[in-house]
């Protein structure tokens, strides 16, 4: 199974470690773990009395020790999800369990073992680093009821993402999500107390909000669709991504046969034509081609189908073929997909599997590659057909060459 990191994902993690910072199991109780782990009273931390050094210290130990379980939890979860989920019914059962951690958070479900708090501390002061990092092991490994459903839509996030690769990045991003607020509130407690005088009155809403994002994410995971809303949010809030992400140097005016020097060698990747043989990039040497990555689910995508559709039937006979590659789909499913609206270009399976070789940080992405193999424009995002041509033509103009090795 291939990654499904996206910045969706990421944010989500980032954002659900922030929330549960938030949640009424965590931010009433950070004064006291910060006295906990300093060894320096809320009085004398107010005050600032030789307290700042230990509660950084001290407060990164903590941090690590939650980190440490959080993280552990994610990549152990990825590595199994990537394991079981060629099952479909995995990942529907996955889905089902963070929704229900959503219900949970909203008050429409009561799951009793998530209102059993299992931690355990002595009434001695942890001494030091080890013991603040021995009290971040007891903390997380004693996740609240409040938290609980948050961390384990986060744990069923990673574990259907793909592999502990993932899980790892996704689980990070949790804990710093969590760690960077713990260890600013030990840097400003008098900021923190006057922030939580205010915000405590929406705790509850704190909640609810999580609980209809744990909704959103288990319905994704359900029907594998993780990836929809970062497509569309890209696609539309950032529409000039590739002037700082495409791999050659394009001109960006439609005279790409100046940027030929720069241009770089495409990969020879392999596809899966929806009759199952394969199709290789190299194999349509000679050919100027487009290819496009693409998913049924995804709406800029298909709005432009109709303009690959014109082109491959104008151009072909000048040497232009179009490849549409989608990203997760089955072919079952863009069959499907193609009784309403016809694509009448090749489209193959292996979006994901190309990796970072071909990448695509948004969906729909374009690489025009020349007959020589080599990448002279890339498009994030949805363009027209006029933007395609302005590129194409030019190129269709090019004498093959042997292309360089």
């Amino acid at each position: 199974m291939e990654s499904n990191i996206t910045p969706f994902t990421i944010g989500i993690s980032f954002l659900a470690g922030i929330v549960s910072f938030l949640s009424p199991c965590v931010l009433p109780l950070v004064p006291g773990y910060i006295s906990l782990i300093s060894g320096v009273s809320v009085d004398q931390l107010k005050e600032g009395v030789n307290s700042r050094k230990a509660v950084i210290l001290n407060s990164l130990a903590f941090n690590a020790g939650i980190s440490i379980i959080f993280v552990a939890l994610g990549t152990t979860a990825g590595l199994v999800g990537a394991a079981v989920l060629s099952n479909p019914w995995v990942r529907i059962i996955g889905g089902l369990v963070i929704i229900a951690f959503g219900l949970q958070l909203i008050g429409l479900l009561k799951i009793s073992a998530l209102y059993k708090d299992t931690r355990f501390f002595s009434d001695e002061k942890p001494r030091g680093m080890l013991g603040s990092l021995t009290l971040g092991f007891a903390f997380a490994a004693g996740w609240t009821p409040c938290i609980g459903p948050i961390l384990g839509g986060i744990i069923g996030l990673a574990a259907t993402s793909g592999g502990w690769r993932s899980g790892l990045v996704l689980s990070c991003f949790y804990s710093a999500g969590l760690a960077v607020p713990f260890l600013l509130t030990g840097l400003g407690i008098n900021k923190f107390l006057s922030f939580y005088g205010s915000f405590r009155k929406h705790l509850h809403k704190v909640e609810v909000f999580s609980g209809v994002i744990l909704i959103v994410i288990g319905l994704l995971v359900m029907t594998n669709r993780v990836t929809v809303l970062a497509s569309s949010w890209l696609a539309s809030v950032l529409p000039n991504l590739e002037s700082k992400l495409k791999l050659g140097e394009p001109t960006g005016k439609g005279a790409p046969a100046s940027n030929v020097a720069n241009a770089k060698l495409a990969p020879d990747v392999q596809f899966a034509k929806l009759d199952g043989s394969q199709l290789r990039l190299v194999d349509l040497r000679g050919r100027v081609v487009v290819l496009n990555f693409w998913a049924t689910w995804c709406i800029p995508c298909r709005a432009e189908i109709p303009a690959l559709n014109a082109m491959q039937k104008a151009m072909d006979a000048e040497g232009l073929t179009v490849v549409g590659v989608s990203y997760d789909d089955t072919p079952d499913l863009i069959q499907s997909f193609q009784e309403d609206l016809k694509m009448d270009y090749t489209v193959v399976t292996g979006g994901q599997a190309v990796g970072a070789q071909l990448p695509a940080f948004s969906l729909p992405t374009t690489y025009i590659v020349d007959r020589q193999g080599l990448i002279r424009e890339t498009f994030f995002g949805e363009r027209s057909q006029a933007a395609f041509e302005a590129v194409i033509k030019p190129l269709l103009l090019e004498a093959p060459t042997t292309a360089p090795k």
